[in-house]
Protein backbone atom coordinates (compact mmCIF):
# COMPACT_ATOMS: atom_id res chain seq x y z
CA UNK A 1 0.00 0.00 0.00
CA UNK A 2 1.72 3.21 -1.04
CA UNK A 3 1.84 6.15 1.27
CA UNK A 4 4.45 8.38 3.55
CA UNK A 5 5.67 5.23 5.47
CA UNK A 6 6.42 3.27 2.55
CA UNK A 7 10.03 3.68 0.94
CA UNK A 8 11.27 1.22 -1.55
CA UNK A 9 14.75 0.45 -3.32
CA UNK A 10 16.34 -1.54 -5.46
CA UNK A 11 17.41 -3.43 -2.97
CA UNK A 12 15.35 -3.15 0.52
CA UNK A 13 11.92 -4.37 0.30
CA UNK A 14 9.31 -1.71 1.19
CA UNK A 15 9.11 -0.77 5.36
CA UNK A 16 5.98 -2.00 6.59
CA UNK A 17 4.50 -0.21 9.67
CA UNK A 18 1.71 -2.41 10.09
CA UNK A 19 4.44 -5.24 10.38
CA UNK A 20 6.26 -3.16 13.14
CA UNK A 21 3.17 -2.13 15.17
CA UNK A 22 2.31 -6.28 15.46
CA UNK A 23 6.20 -7.22 16.69
CA UNK A 24 6.03 -4.01 19.55
CA UNK A 25 2.69 -4.96 20.63
CA UNK A 26 3.59 -8.74 20.62
CA UNK A 27 7.08 -7.86 22.87
CA UNK A 28 4.82 -5.54 25.27
CA UNK A 29 1.76 -8.10 25.91
CA UNK A 30 4.59 -10.40 26.17
CA UNK A 31 6.63 -8.47 29.31
CA UNK A 32 3.31 -7.60 30.57
CA UNK A 33 1.92 -11.15 30.74
CA UNK A 34 5.70 -12.46 31.91
CA UNK A 35 5.68 -9.33 34.67
CA UNK A 36 2.16 -10.36 35.81
CA UNK A 37 2.83 -14.18 36.26
CA UNK A 38 6.18 -13.31 38.05
CA UNK A 39 4.46 -10.87 40.58
CA UNK A 40 1.60 -13.34 41.17
CA UNK A 41 3.71 -16.24 41.72
CA UNK A 42 5.89 -13.71 44.16
CA UNK A 43 2.48 -12.36 45.47
CA UNK A 44 1.46 -16.13 46.29
CA UNK A 45 4.74 -17.08 48.13
CA UNK A 46 4.79 -13.96 50.31
CA UNK A 47 1.29 -15.54 51.64
CA UNK A 48 3.27 -18.31 52.93
CA UNK A 49 6.04 -16.11 54.41
CA UNK A 50 3.33 -14.37 55.56
CA UNK A 51 1.78 -17.19 57.57
CA UNK A 52 5.29 -18.76 58.69
CA UNK A 53 6.44 -15.01 60.38
CA UNK A 54 2.99 -15.37 61.80
CA UNK A 55 3.40 -18.44 63.28
CA UNK A 56 7.05 -18.14 64.56
CA UNK A 57 5.70 -15.20 66.45
CA UNK A 58 2.77 -16.63 67.87
CA UNK A 59 4.94 -20.27 68.70
CA UNK A 60 7.68 -17.49 70.21
CA UNK A 61 5.39 -16.07 72.70
CA UNK A 62 3.70 -19.31 74.12
CA UNK A 63 7.42 -21.03 74.24
CA UNK A 64 8.64 -17.91 76.30
CA UNK A 65 5.97 -18.21 78.72
CA UNK A 66 6.90 -21.44 79.20
CA UNK A 67 10.09 -20.87 80.53
CA UNK A 68 10.75 -21.92 84.06
CA UNK A 69 11.66 -24.79 86.63
CA UNK A 70 9.27 -27.67 85.83
CA UNK A 71 7.32 -25.96 83.32
CA UNK A 72 8.61 -26.94 79.73
CA UNK A 73 8.67 -30.65 80.49
CA UNK A 74 5.25 -30.80 82.21
CA UNK A 75 2.71 -31.59 79.84
CA UNK A 76 -0.48 -30.04 82.17
CA UNK A 77 1.24 -27.15 82.48
CA UNK A 78 1.06 -26.65 78.55
CA UNK A 79 -2.22 -27.95 78.56
CA UNK A 80 -3.09 -24.89 80.73
CA UNK A 81 -0.61 -22.74 78.78
CA UNK A 82 -2.06 -23.67 75.08
CA UNK A 83 -5.73 -23.22 76.46
CA UNK A 84 -5.02 -19.86 77.58
CA UNK A 85 -3.23 -18.89 74.24
CA UNK A 86 -5.96 -20.60 72.42
CA UNK A 87 -8.68 -18.11 73.91
CA UNK A 88 -6.18 -15.04 73.41
CA UNK A 89 -5.49 -15.76 69.81
CA UNK A 90 -8.80 -17.42 68.69
CA UNK A 91 -9.60 -15.30 65.82
CA UNK A 92 -6.24 -16.27 63.85
CA UNK A 93 -5.44 -19.69 65.60
CA UNK A 94 -7.34 -22.83 64.61
CA UNK A 95 -5.33 -24.95 67.22
CA UNK A 96 -2.51 -25.09 69.87
CA UNK A 97 -0.60 -28.88 70.10
CA UNK A 98 2.19 -29.90 71.84
CA UNK A 99 3.67 -32.89 69.77
CA UNK A 100 6.02 -35.30 70.98
CA UNK A 101 8.55 -36.82 68.71
CA UNK A 102 6.75 -39.75 67.98
CA UNK A 103 3.93 -37.27 66.73
CA UNK A 104 1.39 -38.12 69.81
CA UNK A 105 -0.41 -34.98 70.84
CA UNK A 106 1.19 -34.61 74.56
CA UNK A 107 -1.41 -31.05 75.15
CA UNK A 108 -3.77 -29.02 72.69
CA UNK A 109 -6.45 -26.99 71.87
CA UNK A 110 -8.96 -26.76 69.25
CA UNK A 111 -10.71 -28.81 66.80
CA UNK A 112 -7.68 -30.98 65.79
CA UNK A 113 -10.46 -32.27 62.65
CA UNK A 114 -9.77 -28.37 61.22
CA UNK A 115 -6.54 -29.69 60.13
CA UNK A 116 -4.73 -32.63 60.19
CA UNK A 117 -1.69 -32.91 62.66
CA UNK A 118 0.57 -33.84 60.02
CA UNK A 119 2.88 -30.42 58.52
CA UNK A 120 3.16 -32.13 55.20
CA UNK A 121 -0.38 -33.23 54.61
CA UNK A 122 -1.58 -29.20 56.26
CA UNK A 123 -5.00 -28.46 55.04
CA UNK A 124 -6.58 -26.21 52.54
CA UNK A 125 -7.72 -23.90 55.16
CA UNK A 126 -5.45 -23.94 58.12
CA UNK A 127 -1.91 -23.32 57.37
CA UNK A 128 0.74 -25.91 59.96
CA UNK A 129 3.40 -24.24 61.75
CA UNK A 130 6.23 -26.01 63.84
CA UNK A 131 8.82 -24.66 66.08
CA UNK A 132 10.96 -27.26 67.92
CA UNK A 133 11.32 -26.88 71.78
CA UNK A 134 14.74 -25.32 72.96
CA UNK A 135 16.91 -26.84 75.50
CA UNK A 136 15.85 -24.82 79.18
CA UNK A 137 17.97 -22.11 79.99
CA UNK A 138 19.46 -21.96 76.78
CA UNK A 139 16.41 -21.10 74.68
CA UNK A 140 18.93 -21.26 71.38
CA UNK A 141 20.40 -24.38 72.15
CA UNK A 142 19.33 -27.54 70.86
CA UNK A 143 16.70 -29.87 72.48
CA UNK A 144 17.68 -31.52 76.13
CA UNK A 145 17.18 -35.47 76.03
CA UNK A 146 13.38 -34.72 77.84
CA UNK A 147 12.36 -32.88 75.45
CA UNK A 148 14.05 -34.16 72.59
CA UNK A 149 11.70 -33.82 69.12
CA UNK A 150 9.13 -32.15 70.92
CA UNK A 151 7.17 -29.48 68.97
CA UNK A 152 4.71 -26.66 69.49
CA UNK A 153 2.46 -26.82 66.47
CA UNK A 154 0.22 -23.65 65.36
CA UNK A 155 -2.52 -24.08 63.34
CA UNK A 156 -2.99 -20.81 61.40
CA UNK A 157 -6.38 -19.67 59.33
CA UNK A 158 -4.96 -18.85 55.62
CA UNK A 159 -8.18 -16.68 55.51
CA UNK A 160 -5.70 -14.13 57.42
CA UNK A 161 -3.65 -14.06 54.20
CA UNK A 162 -6.16 -13.57 51.94
CA UNK A 163 -5.65 -10.05 51.10
CA UNK A 164 -2.57 -11.03 49.71
CA UNK A 165 -4.27 -13.57 47.74
CA UNK A 166 -6.68 -10.94 46.08
CA UNK A 167 -3.80 -8.46 45.74
CA UNK A 168 -2.28 -11.05 44.02
CA UNK A 169 -5.15 -12.24 41.56
CA UNK A 170 -6.39 -8.34 41.23
CA UNK A 171 -2.55 -7.78 39.96
CA UNK A 172 -3.12 -10.55 37.41
CA UNK A 173 -6.42 -8.85 36.37
CA UNK A 174 -5.07 -5.17 35.91
CA UNK A 175 -2.38 -6.76 33.80
CA UNK A 176 -4.66 -8.90 31.58
CA UNK A 177 -7.33 -6.23 30.90
CA UNK A 178 -3.90 -3.94 29.95
CA UNK A 179 -3.03 -6.69 27.58
CA UNK A 180 -6.67 -6.51 26.15
CA UNK A 181 -6.50 -2.84 25.75
CA UNK A 182 -3.36 -3.03 24.63
CA UNK A 183 -4.39 -5.61 21.72
CA UNK A 184 -7.50 -3.41 20.93
CA UNK A 185 -5.70 0.16 20.74
CA UNK A 186 -3.38 -1.63 18.25
CA UNK A 187 -6.22 -2.95 16.24
CA UNK A 188 -7.76 0.14 16.03
CA UNK A 189 -4.23 2.08 15.59
CA UNK A 190 -3.63 -0.17 12.41
CA UNK A 191 -7.19 0.14 11.44
CA UNK A 192 -6.61 4.18 11.68
CA UNK A 193 -2.75 3.80 9.81
CA UNK A 194 -4.83 1.98 6.66
CA UNK A 195 -7.11 4.77 6.56
CA UNK A 196 -4.16 7.02 6.58
CA UNK A 197 -2.20 5.66 4.21
CA UNK A 198 -5.44 4.82 2.07
CA UNK A 199 -5.91 8.31 2.02
CA UNK A 200 -2.35 9.52 1.07
CA UNK A 201 -2.80 7.08 -2.01
CA UNK A 202 -5.38 8.64 -2.60
CA UNK A 203 -4.07 12.68 -2.49
CA UNK A 204 -1.06 10.99 -4.27
CA UNK A 205 -3.97 9.99 -7.02
CA UNK A 206 -5.51 12.64 -7.31
CA UNK A 207 -2.82 15.00 -7.71
CA UNK A 208 -1.52 12.77 -10.09
CA UNK A 209 -5.09 13.07 -12.17
CA UNK A 210 -5.17 16.48 -11.85
CA UNK A 211 -1.59 16.62 -13.84
CA UNK A 212 -2.98 14.36 -16.13
CA UNK A 213 -6.12 16.68 -16.14
CA UNK A 214 -4.49 19.73 -17.11
CA UNK A 215 -2.10 17.99 -19.75
CA UNK A 216 -5.03 15.90 -21.45
CA UNK A 217 -6.73 19.78 -21.86
CA UNK A 218 -3.37 20.86 -23.44
CA UNK A 219 -3.21 17.87 -25.80
CA UNK A 220 -6.70 18.12 -26.95
CA UNK A 221 -6.41 21.66 -27.63
CA UNK A 222 -3.41 20.92 -29.77
CA UNK A 223 -4.16 17.31 -31.29
CA UNK A 224 -8.01 17.35 -32.10
CA UNK A 225 -7.62 20.81 -34.33
CA UNK A 226 -4.82 19.31 -36.74
CA UNK A 227 -5.93 15.58 -36.25
CA UNK A 228 -9.65 16.75 -37.68
CA UNK A 229 -8.08 18.57 -40.12
CA UNK A 230 -5.54 15.49 -40.80
CA UNK A 231 -8.61 12.88 -41.34
CA UNK A 232 -10.80 15.29 -43.13
CA UNK A 233 -8.98 15.97 -45.58
CA UNK A 234 -7.52 12.39 -46.19
CA UNK A 235 -11.29 11.38 -46.83
CA UNK A 236 -11.43 14.09 -49.27
CA UNK A 237 -8.25 12.47 -50.72
CA UNK A 238 -10.01 9.17 -50.83
CA UNK A 239 -13.11 10.77 -52.47
CA UNK A 240 -10.67 11.86 -55.17
CA UNK A 241 -9.20 8.77 -56.04
CA UNK A 242 -10.45 6.30 -58.21
CA UNK A 243 -11.90 3.07 -55.87
CA UNK A 244 -9.06 0.74 -57.30
CA UNK A 245 -6.21 3.23 -56.78
CA UNK A 246 -3.46 2.13 -54.66
CA UNK A 247 -3.28 4.31 -52.42
CA UNK A 248 -6.80 3.99 -51.30
CA UNK A 249 -5.51 1.11 -49.00
CA UNK A 250 -2.84 3.67 -47.16
CA UNK A 251 -5.35 6.90 -46.55
CA UNK A 252 -7.76 4.15 -44.86
CA UNK A 253 -4.84 2.91 -42.65
CA UNK A 254 -4.61 7.01 -42.26
CA UNK A 255 -8.28 7.61 -41.12
CA UNK A 256 -8.04 4.67 -38.67
CA UNK A 257 -5.54 5.83 -37.24
CA UNK A 258 -6.72 9.02 -36.52
CA UNK A 259 -9.55 7.18 -35.48
CA UNK A 260 -8.08 6.05 -32.78
CA UNK A 261 -6.03 9.29 -31.88
CA UNK A 262 -9.19 10.54 -31.50
CA UNK A 263 -10.77 8.15 -28.96
CA UNK A 264 -7.17 8.45 -27.49
CA UNK A 265 -7.57 11.83 -26.50
CA UNK A 266 -11.44 11.55 -25.64
CA UNK A 267 -10.63 8.65 -23.04
CA UNK A 268 -7.93 10.78 -21.45
CA UNK A 269 -10.31 13.72 -21.36
CA UNK A 270 -13.24 11.35 -19.68
CA UNK A 271 -10.41 10.02 -17.35
CA UNK A 272 -8.96 13.20 -16.26
CA UNK A 273 -12.34 15.68 -16.13
CA UNK A 274 -14.84 13.54 -15.60
CA UNK A 275 -18.17 15.10 -15.62
CA UNK A 276 -20.96 16.17 -13.24
CA UNK A 277 -23.31 13.22 -12.39
CA UNK A 278 -26.66 14.21 -13.37
CA UNK A 279 -29.40 12.28 -11.45
CA UNK A 280 -32.52 11.67 -13.36
CA UNK A 281 -35.25 8.93 -13.35
CA UNK A 282 -35.10 6.73 -16.71
CA UNK A 283 -35.81 2.89 -18.13
CA UNK A 284 -33.24 1.17 -17.92
CA UNK A 285 -34.93 -1.12 -20.47
CA UNK A 286 -35.24 1.90 -22.90
CA UNK A 287 -31.79 2.55 -22.10
CA UNK A 288 -30.44 -0.80 -22.91
CA UNK A 289 -31.95 -0.46 -26.25
CA UNK A 290 -30.74 2.43 -26.62
CA UNK A 291 -27.07 1.34 -26.13
CA UNK A 292 -27.77 -1.73 -28.41
CA UNK A 293 -28.25 0.67 -31.38
CA UNK A 294 -25.74 2.86 -31.07
CA UNK A 295 -23.41 0.07 -31.22
CA UNK A 296 -24.97 -1.98 -33.86
CA UNK A 297 -22.42 -0.86 -36.08
CA UNK A 298 -19.77 -2.85 -34.21
CA UNK A 299 -21.81 -5.55 -33.51
CA UNK A 300 -21.94 -6.14 -37.64
CA UNK A 301 -18.14 -5.38 -38.33
CA UNK A 302 -17.29 -7.97 -35.60
CA UNK A 303 -19.90 -10.35 -36.32
CA UNK A 304 -21.37 -10.67 -32.83
CA UNK A 305 -24.46 -10.39 -31.30
CA UNK A 306 -25.57 -9.06 -28.90
CA UNK A 307 -28.72 -10.59 -26.54
CA UNK A 308 -30.93 -7.77 -24.72
CA UNK A 309 -32.40 -9.28 -21.26
CA UNK A 310 -35.60 -10.99 -21.06
CA UNK A 311 -37.05 -8.18 -18.91
CA UNK A 312 -40.51 -6.56 -18.53
CA UNK A 313 -42.15 -3.70 -20.14
CA UNK A 314 -40.05 -1.27 -18.33
CA UNK A 315 -37.88 -0.78 -15.46
CA UNK A 316 -37.06 2.51 -13.39
CA UNK A 317 -34.30 3.27 -12.15
CA UNK A 318 -32.94 6.89 -11.07
CA UNK A 319 -29.26 7.21 -11.67
CA UNK A 320 -27.69 9.21 -14.27
CA UNK A 321 -28.42 7.89 -17.66
CA UNK A 322 -25.01 9.44 -19.64
CA UNK A 323 -22.89 7.92 -16.65
CA UNK A 324 -24.63 4.22 -16.72
CA UNK A 325 -24.62 4.22 -20.87
CA UNK A 326 -20.99 5.15 -21.09
CA UNK A 327 -20.07 2.44 -18.80
CA UNK A 328 -22.20 -0.13 -20.67
CA UNK A 329 -21.13 0.96 -23.80
CA UNK A 330 -17.71 0.55 -22.46
CA UNK A 331 -18.13 -3.03 -20.89
CA UNK A 332 -19.92 -4.01 -24.28
CA UNK A 333 -17.28 -3.16 -26.15
CA UNK A 334 -15.16 -5.22 -24.68
CA UNK A 335 -16.91 -8.26 -24.85
CA UNK A 336 -17.48 -7.88 -28.29
CA UNK A 337 -13.93 -7.51 -28.85
CA UNK A 338 -12.89 -10.58 -26.24
CA UNK A 339 -15.81 -12.99 -28.47
CA UNK A 340 -14.52 -14.65 -31.73
CA UNK A 341 -16.67 -14.19 -35.07
CA UNK A 342 -20.30 -15.56 -34.69
CA UNK A 343 -20.23 -15.15 -30.62
CA UNK A 344 -23.10 -13.63 -28.60
CA UNK A 345 -22.74 -11.46 -25.67
CA UNK A 346 -25.75 -12.26 -23.23
CA UNK A 347 -26.84 -9.69 -20.95
CA UNK A 348 -28.85 -10.49 -17.67
CA UNK A 349 -30.87 -8.17 -15.04
CA UNK A 350 -30.87 -9.48 -11.48
CA UNK A 351 -33.17 -7.72 -9.24
CA UNK A 352 -31.60 -7.66 -5.64
CA UNK A 353 -34.63 -6.50 -3.55
CA UNK A 354 -32.68 -6.77 -0.17
CA UNK A 355 -30.09 -4.32 -1.06
CA UNK A 356 -32.53 -2.31 -3.09
CA UNK A 357 -30.59 -2.65 -6.08
CA UNK A 358 -29.99 -4.45 -9.62
CA UNK A 359 -27.27 -5.80 -11.06
CA UNK A 360 -26.51 -6.33 -14.62
CA UNK A 361 -24.51 -9.12 -16.00
CA UNK A 362 -22.26 -9.21 -18.85
CA UNK A 363 -20.97 -12.61 -20.28
CA UNK A 364 -18.91 -13.20 -23.54
CA UNK A 365 -17.54 -15.90 -25.71
CA UNK A 366 -13.90 -15.23 -25.04
CA UNK A 367 -10.92 -17.00 -23.53
CA UNK A 368 -12.20 -14.90 -20.39
CA UNK A 369 -9.38 -13.55 -17.43
CA UNK A 370 -7.68 -16.71 -16.84
CA UNK A 371 -5.52 -16.85 -13.39
CA UNK A 372 -5.09 -13.07 -13.96
CA UNK A 373 -6.05 -10.56 -11.01
CA UNK A 374 -9.33 -8.63 -12.25
CA UNK A 375 -8.08 -5.50 -10.36
CA UNK A 376 -5.26 -4.91 -12.50
CA UNK A 377 -7.35 -4.25 -15.41
CA UNK A 378 -9.45 -1.44 -13.53
CA UNK A 379 -6.02 0.61 -13.76
CA UNK A 380 -5.54 3.36 -15.65
CA UNK A 381 -2.82 2.25 -19.14
CA UNK A 382 -3.57 -1.79 -18.16
CA UNK A 383 -5.38 -3.38 -21.07
CA UNK A 384 -5.28 -7.00 -22.10
CA UNK A 385 -5.55 -5.57 -26.33
CA UNK A 386 -3.25 -4.55 -28.77
CA UNK A 387 -4.59 -1.46 -29.76
CA UNK A 388 -6.40 -0.78 -26.44
CA UNK A 389 -6.25 2.52 -24.04
CA UNK A 390 -6.40 0.67 -20.93
CA UNK A 391 -8.97 3.42 -19.75
CA UNK A 392 -12.01 2.20 -20.35
CA UNK A 393 -12.41 0.36 -17.25
CA UNK A 394 -10.68 2.81 -15.02
CA UNK A 395 -13.34 5.22 -16.31
CA UNK A 396 -16.31 2.90 -16.01
CA UNK A 397 -15.16 2.35 -12.09
CA UNK A 398 -15.24 5.81 -11.46
CA UNK A 399 -18.71 6.18 -13.05
CA UNK A 400 -19.65 3.63 -10.80
CA UNK A 401 -18.11 5.03 -7.81
CA UNK A 402 -19.72 8.19 -8.27
CA UNK A 403 -23.17 6.85 -8.85
CA UNK A 404 -23.00 4.56 -5.50
CA UNK A 405 -23.05 1.05 -7.50
CA UNK A 406 -19.99 -1.11 -7.99
CA UNK A 407 -18.67 -2.85 -11.10
CA UNK A 408 -17.40 -6.38 -11.40
CA UNK A 409 -15.19 -8.49 -13.55
CA UNK A 410 -14.74 -12.12 -12.89
CA UNK A 411 -14.47 -15.64 -15.25
CA UNK A 412 -17.96 -17.06 -16.28
CA UNK A 413 -18.57 -20.44 -14.78
CA UNK A 414 -19.75 -21.24 -18.37
CA UNK A 415 -16.57 -19.89 -20.09
CA UNK A 416 -15.67 -16.38 -21.01
CA UNK A 417 -15.48 -13.89 -18.86
CA UNK A 418 -18.42 -12.21 -16.51
CA UNK A 419 -18.73 -8.11 -15.68
CA UNK A 420 -21.22 -7.32 -12.86
CA UNK A 421 -22.57 -3.60 -12.54
CA UNK A 422 -24.48 -3.27 -9.44
CA UNK A 423 -26.71 -0.16 -9.68
CA UNK A 424 -28.83 1.06 -6.83
CA UNK A 425 -32.49 1.87 -7.64
CA UNK A 426 -32.69 4.60 -5.65
CA UNK A 427 -29.87 7.26 -5.58
CA UNK A 428 -30.98 9.92 -3.03
CA UNK A 429 -27.97 12.40 -3.80
CA UNK A 430 -26.40 13.11 -6.67
CA UNK A 431 -22.21 12.93 -6.07
CA UNK A 432 -20.02 15.10 -8.16
CA UNK A 433 -16.21 14.14 -8.84
CA UNK A 434 -14.15 16.86 -8.99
Amino acid sequence: MAGIFNTETDKVGPFRPHRLIVVIVSILCLGLLGSALFTFFTLSRLRTLYLSNQGQVIAAAIETQARGPGRRNNPEFWQSLLETNYEAYSGSVAFLALIDQNGRILAGKGDPSIGPLNAEIGNKGVYNFDQVLARPGNPGGDASASLAGWRLRVGLYKSDANFIQRLAILQLAVSGLAIVGLIALSIYLLFMLNRFLEMKAREGSEAQLKSLGIMAASLAHEIRNPLGAVKGLTQLAQEDLPPDNVAQERLRTVVSEAERLERLVSDLLDFARPKDVQISDFDLVDSLANVETMLQSRLVASDVSLKLPAAPGSLKIHSDPAGLRQVLINVIINAVEASPPGGVVVMQIIRDERNRSIVIQIDDEGTGLGDRNPEELFQPFITTKARGTGLGLAISRRIMDSLGGSIQLGNDPQGGARCSIQLPLHQRKASKDS
